[in-house]
């Protein structure tokens, strides 16, 4: 029979590497008071006697010792970001995915105090999607329609009904209304057929609803209906990026069969808006980052350092399929 004696006095020091990581990741998790905080015999048969039993698994003490029922994002209302569950500890919502209503590809989508908020990136850099002091005219009078939802932003369709009376006039050669004519002569708008979209009566809770994490995306009315094909009239967005983009050069696939692996300390994500690779890339360079990755679907950029390359190893990071990387250790410029 086997025991400790049989070791002779061997210890792998990897065994306390591996101790010293699980405690401190304990710690994290249990938080300052550690395990001598519980609940009292009463305090669980109470619980169980609540509508609440099934979530007894989870029940957690607070800083102050008191019993605490931590909430996920959909108790707190949130689609992204990262938020306190009320039991002093952070509840991770994700990021915002650009597929999950029908508008294209070249649509963006931002987290806004914990929603999901679709929008188009030039309209935004000329601080026409927001509400704000320097809004124009037919931005605030837009939002302010829907002031009872205590709107703060335009929806998508607002920005397609804006660009459809800029369309309309300008087909009729007529006098633009005031504070309309910038989204033509600044290129916001492209005039074509009239969308669909706007007779679909969407409303900013459907767009909202396709982005709730307890839905299924494809099932929503916005999935279904909000959709601008290429003839539209509709803002001008980003450039177009298919799913198998011609890469630039130096970038790759990330976790190809049979390609590189490559695996770093990620220590940044950045939200992209329409640069893409390029912009991801520059980026990258200005942190002095060793790799930077490109998620397609999300349009964020993740910078890494201290990278390694894994030979002939299967990795099992998880990955959506649209990543793709650029080893920056070479110090090569753009």
């Amino acid at each position: 029979k086997l025991g400790v004696e049989s070791l002779n006095g061997f210890k792998d020091l990897a065994d306390t590497v591996v101790y010293d990581a699980a405690k401190l990741k304990f710690e994290r998790m249990v938080g300052g008071e550690r395990c001598y905080k519980y609940m009292t015999h009463d305090e669980i048969k109470e619980r169980k006697q609540s509508n609440y039993a099934a979530d007894m698994p989870f029940v957690k003490i607070d800083g102050n010792g008191n019993v605490c029922e931590p909430m996920s994002c959909s108790d707190l209302g949130k689609q992204c970001g990262e938020w306190d569950d009320k039991c002093g500890k952070t509840v991770i919502c994700g990021m915002c995915d650009v597929g999950r209503t029908g508008l294209p590809s070249t649509w963006r989508v931002q987290c806004v105090e914990g929603q999901c908020v679709d929008y188009c990136p030039p309209w935004n850099e000329k601080g026409y999607w927001f509400l704000s002091d320097d809004s124009p005219s037919v931005v605030r009078e837009t939002i302010q329609e829907q002031s009872e939802h205590q709107q703060k932003y335009l929806s998508p369709v607002d920005a397609v009904k804006i660009c459809e009376v800029a369309c309309a006039n300008t087909r009729n050669e007529e006098k633009l209304p005031h504070g309309i004519e910038s989204f033509i002569n600044s290129g916001l708008c492209k005039c074509g057929t009239t969308p669909s979209i706007l007779k679909a009566n969407l409303t900013l809770q459907d767009f909202s609803s396709a982005h709730a994490l307890n839905v299924l995306c494809r099932e929503t009315k916005a999935r279904k209906e909000a959709v601008l094909l290429e003839d539209d009239t509709q803002p001008i967005c980003c450039p177009y990026i298919p799913r198998n983009p011609d890469l630039p050069i130096g970038w790759k696939r990330l976790y190809g069969m049979g390609g590189d692996n490559f695996e770093g300390e990620y220590f940044e994500h950045i939200r992209m808006e329409c640069g893409g690779f390029k912009e991801c890339e520059s980026v990258a360079r200005q942190k002095q980052a060793e790799m930077a990755v490109f998620d397609l679907d999300h349009n964020m950029c993740y910078l890494a350092r201290n990278v390694v390359k894994f030979e002939d190893m299967f990795t099992v990071t998880k990955d959506n399929g649209f990543r793709f990387f650029v080893d920056l250790r070479n110090g090569a410029t753009l």
